[in-house]
């Protein structure tokens, strides 16, 4: 079985006009909310605190170019203890369509048993949805995780509609769930992105 750990960029800044879509860094919440949402998944899944892991840590991680994917995925790969050279840069991942995103898992280093993959909206959301076999993401704001388990052991075995759903994190559940610790890290009324 392999693992693979879907993460949307945290929040980022719309605030510097002239900036390209592709360089806009973190906005504050953006900061607040990734290494939030990464220290969680490790203390609850990969084992951190001294606790036994729910499933093998993260070894390998694929990222898309823009700016506010790269920072996020920085906080991941330093909570997750994913050494340096086990991140890679992935230019297709950039605004990707699910199939593309597909593409990149089938064609991850088959001696990675956990992938994070760090992208964009509305693609991840859509490949999240269109992987799992029996559970459907309802909506994937920034800094959302989702985490599954696919049934084979080979990444380029991956397919549709053959994953299990083992986690779906977002800051808004966690700020409900633990308000005094994680204030601001989500847009608590109306719609979150």
């Amino acid at each position: 079985m392999k693992y693979l750990t879907v993460l949307r960029h945290a929040k980022s800044a719309w605030d510097q006009p002239g900036l390209s879509d592709h360089d806009r860094p973190l906005n504050e919440r953006g900061k607040l909310a990734a290494p939030v949402v990464t220290t969680f998944l490790k203390k609850t899944y990969f084992g951190g605190n001294g606790t036994p892991p729910l499933l093998a840590a993260p070894d390998g991680m694929i990222v898309s170019t823009a700016v506010r994917a790269l920072s996020t995925a920085t906080y991941a790969q330093t909570t997750f203890s994913i050494p340096v050279e086990r991140l890679q840069l992935d230019s297709r991942l950039y605004l990707a369509p699910s199939s593309t995103v597909l593409e990149v898992v089938r064609g991850a280093d088959e001696t990675w048993k956990h992938l994070v993959i760090v992208g964009h909206n509305p693609g991840m959301h859509e490949f999240c949805d269109r992987m799992l076999a029996r559970a459907s993401i309802p909506r994937m704001p920034t800094c959302t995780a989702v985490i599954m388990g696919l049934p084979h052991e080979y990444w380029g075995m991956a397919d549709w509609g053959e994953a299990q759903l083992i986690a779906y994190v977002t800051p808004k559940a966690l700020e409900r769930r633990f308000p005094l610790e994680f204030a601001g890290i989500s847009k608590l009324t109306g719609e979150d992105d």
